[in-house]
């Protein structure tokens, strides 16, 4: 997919704090399965330095037997979907007016091949995105990232 505007996690965590830390947003960020670590990673250290707030991180296989990640403390949530399971992305669609309130930021990690996918099947949640990137690592972003 190369129809989005790439973005590093340096970049994201600085889109999430200009827009300022008391907005809702859903990101839906679609990236190589190979380097999905490292981008999680590199996202929890930019969060913890560049804004210093709690950050809760899940696999959507994970929330099989979890409620949905209804985050209404101002708290980031990094859902990695690793896993193509229907229900769930019903129900996160069916949720997504709810998915964050009270400042709380969604971060839906994407690989490449599930990514069309979601985006097709779930449209109530493709409304509420505030916006999608395809994100790498630093080392990798390379000439992508204006």
């Amino acid at each position: 997919m190369s129809d989005f505007d790439h973005i590093t996690p340096f970049g994201l965590v600085r889109t999430i704090a200009a827009a300022g830390r008391e907005h809702p947003a859903i990101y839906f960020l679609i990236c190589e399965a190979a380097v999905a670590t490292l981008v999680e990673a590199d996202l929890r250290i930019e969060i913890d330095i560049q804004l210093d707030a709690p950050v809760r991180t899940e696999s959507i296989s994970g929330l099989r037997d979890k409620d949905l990640p209804l985050a209404r403390d101002g708290s980031i949530w990094l859902v990695h979907v690793d896993q193509w399971l229907p229900e769930l992305i019903d129900s996160l669609d069916r949720h997504s007016p709810f998915l964050v309130q009270g400042g709380s930021q969604l971060l839906l990690l994407v690989e490449n091949e599930m990514a069309k996918r979601i985006l097709w099947r779930a449209p109530n949640l493709r409304n509420r995105l505030t916006d999608v990137f395809e994100i790498a690592p630093e080392h990798l972003a390379g000439e992508h990232v204006a």
